[in-house]
C-alpha cells in the first residue's frame, strides 16, 4: 500500500485542489490512485477545490467532510482556508464511497439506505473491512442512524469517522463523494481487502460527582436528574456564571453516560451539551439518552487529554506489524483543539509526536462528534479523539 498526504492553506479552491492531487500523486510516484480521502474548511468553495483534484485526478473516487479545522502529518490549522487530502495506492483494498441526503428528516431510513448499498458488496469470509462514516454535524441523530444501519447490515461492521463541522459562524456542514457535495447528508466509505486495522479512543475528561440517573428525558433533551431539573443539577456544578454564559460550558463541561465493564477510559462515554432548555430546565443533548441511565457531570482535563492521547498513540503502533507502512486517521472533537487549549496544535502535536508524523502519513479533522466502536459495539462520541491506523 502506497500512501501520500497534501496539506495546504493555498486560499484559491481549484488550485489548492489541483495543487493538493499534483502533490500526492508525485509522492506515490506518479502512480494513478486508487482512492482520495479530502477534509477541507468550509471557507473553500467545496465544488471548485474537487474540480482541481479531478483536473489532476480524473476518474478517481473521493469522499470526505468539511471540519473546523484540518489534521495531517504535516501540522494542524483551523483556518477558513485549509485542507488536506490523501491518496491510496493498493491492489490489496476495495473501495466503495456512497452519499445519502435527508439526514435530519429520516435518520433511520438513510441508516437502512446505506446498509442495503453495503450489503451487497460486504467482504467475504477472511477479509478485513472497515466502514469510515461522515455525518452533517448540525442535524445527525446519530442514534437513530444506528439503529437504521444495525437493522439493515447483515454482518457487524466496525464504524470509524466523524461529524463534520465548520467555522461555528454558518448553519451548514458539507459531506461529499465522488463530485457531489451535500449538505444534511452521510458520506462515506467500506474499505474492504487485505489489510488490518487498527483504533484509539481516548477523551480525558475528569468525573465531578458520583453517577446519578436521568428521570425524565423527551428525545434528546435531559429534564430532570434523580428528580431534580437537569439545569439546576449543571448549575450546582459548575456554577451559576457559567450557566449564564453558555460558551463556558460548552468549552469545558459534558454528561458523562455510565459505560462500565468495557475497561473504557473511566466507563463514561462523553455526551456534548449543545444547549439549555431554560424553559423546562433541561438540558440538550447530540444524542437521546433514555429514562434510567445513570450520568455524571464531566470536565476535560488539559493534562489528561494530552497524557491519555500519548499513551493511545503508543499502544496502538505497539499492535501493528508494520507501523511505518500504515496510513493514519485522527478524527479529534473541535473541543480539543482551541476552545480547550486557546491554539489547536497541542493535542494534535502530542499525536504527531508519538506517531513519527516525519515519517508517516495521516490525515483527519476536527469534528462535531465522533464514530468509533469500544469492545466491538459501535458509538458516537463527543469531546475524543480517534486513531485509525490502516496496514
Amino acid at each position: 500500500m502506497q500512501t501520500a498526504v497534501c496539506y495546504s492553506q493555498i486560499t484559491e479552491s481549484f488550485v489548492a485542489g489541483e495543487t493538493a492531487a499534483r502533490t500526492v500523486i508525485e509522492r506515490i510516484n506518479g502512480n494513478k490512485p486508487d482512492f482520495l480521502f479530502l477534509f477541507t474548511s468550509v471557507g473553500h468553495d467545496i465544488p471548485k477545490v474537487i474540480k482541481g483534484i479531478q483536473s489532476q485526478c480524473p476518474d478517481v473516487p473521493l469522499c470526505g467532510c468539511s471540519g473546523s479545522g484540518i489534521i495531517s502529518n504535516e501540522g494542524c490549522d483551523e483556518l477558513t482556508h485549509s485542507l488536506a487530502l490523501m491518496a491510496i495506492k493498493s491492489g490489496d483494498l476495495k473501495f466503495h464511497p456512497f452519499i445519502f441526503p435527508s439526514l435530519q428528516k429520516e435518520p433511520e431510513q438513510v441508516g437502512v439506505a446505506i446498509a442495503k448499498f453495503l450489503n451487497p458488496v460486504l467482504a467475504p469470509q477472511g477479509e478485513s473491512q472497515l466502514l469510515f462514516l461522515f455525518t452533517d454535524g448540525l442535524t445527525v441523530n446519530a442514534n437513530g442512524l444506528n439503529r437504521g444501519l444495525e437493522a439493515g447490515l447483515k454482518n457487524h461492521l466496525d464504524i470509524v469517522g466523524g461529524s463534520a463541522g465548520n467555522d461555528f459562524q454558518g448553519q451548514s456542514t458539507y459531506q461529499f463523494c465522488n463530485d457531489a457535495v451535500l449538505t444534511d447528508s452521510a458520506s462515506g466509505v467500506l474499505i474492504s481487502g487485505d489489510f488490518n486495522y487498527h483504533i484509539g479512543v481516548t477523551h480525558g475528561s475528569k468525573p465531578l460527582g458520583l453517577f446519578r440517573t436521568i428521570t425524565r428525558a423527551d428525545k434528546n433533551v435531559i429534564l430532570e436528574i434523580d428528580n431534580m431539573p437537569a439545569i439546576d443539577l449543571l448549575t450546582e456544578f459548575v456554577g451559576e456564571e457559567r450557566v449564564k454564559d453558555f460558551g463556558h460550558i460548552l468549552n469545558l463541561f459534558e454528561l458523562g453516560e455510565k459505560f462500565e465493564g468495557r475497561g473504557y477510559d473511566g466507563d463514561i462515554l462523553n455526551r456534548a451539551i449543545i444547549g439549555l432548555d431554560r424553559e423546562r430546565g433541561g438540558i440538550r443533548l447530540a444524542v437521546e439518552i433514555d429514562e434510567g441511565t445513570k450520568v455524571r457531570i464531566t470536565r476535560r482535563d488539559m493534562d489528561l487529554v494530552l497524557e491519555r492521547t500519548a499513551q493511545m498513540t503508543r499502544d496502538l503502533i505497539g499492535t501493528m506489524e508494520k507501523p511505518d507502512e500504515a496510513a493514519y486517521f485522527y478524527f479529534n472533537c473541535s473541543g480539543r483543539g482551541s476552545y480547550l487549549f486557546g491554539e489547536p496544535e497541542p493535542d494534535v502535536d502530542v499525536l504527531r509526536k508519538e506517531l513519527h508524523c516525519d515519517q508517516r502519513t495521516m490525515i483527519g479533522f476536527f469534528t462535531f462528534g465522533e464514530y468509533a466502536p469500544v469492545r466491538g459495539r459501535n458509538c458516537f462520541h463527543n469531546y475524543t479523539g480517534i486513531l485509525v491506523g490502516l496496514e
